[in-house]
Formats: C-alpha cells, structure tokens, sequence
C-alpha cells in the first residue's frame, strides 16, 4: 500500500518508519522538502530520507490507516 505524503509524492507505507510532528524535529541533510520549509507540518522518516510534509500528523496517520483496511 502507498500513502500520498505529498502533491506529487507517494511513498510505500512498509517504507515509513516513523511521522513526526514538524516541531519535534530538528532538520538535517538528509531532508527532502516537498513544500517551502514554512509550509511544513509534519516529516516522514524512511530508512533513506526525512520528507517534509504539507500534511499535518494526524493527516498522514489516518491515511497510513484507512489504507490497511
């Protein structure tokens, strides 16, 4: 199952590791911003990148949930 995480962006739920609140998160290099830094919400952790999401926590969770249904 994929997750939109993004506009233009999905990525395969086994993939995620975790979603963090955008305020809990310090970013670093290996962040790939899918929106302006300000418009950032939430951050979606993978083994390879940190996404910056437009999508809020809770927003992203309840996909990641409806999808396993």
């Amino acid at each position: 199952m994929y997750v939109q995480i993004g506009a233009a962006q999905l990525i395969a739920t086994t993939e995620i590791i975790a979603v963090v609140h955008h305020e809990q998160y310090v970013p670093s290099a290996f962040v790939r911003l899918l929106v302006p830094q300000d418009a950032v919400k939430s951050y979606v952790v993978t083994d390879d990148f940190v996404y910056g999401s437009p999508y809020r926590t809770q927003a992203l969770l309840k996909k990641m949930e409806q999808n396993r249904l």
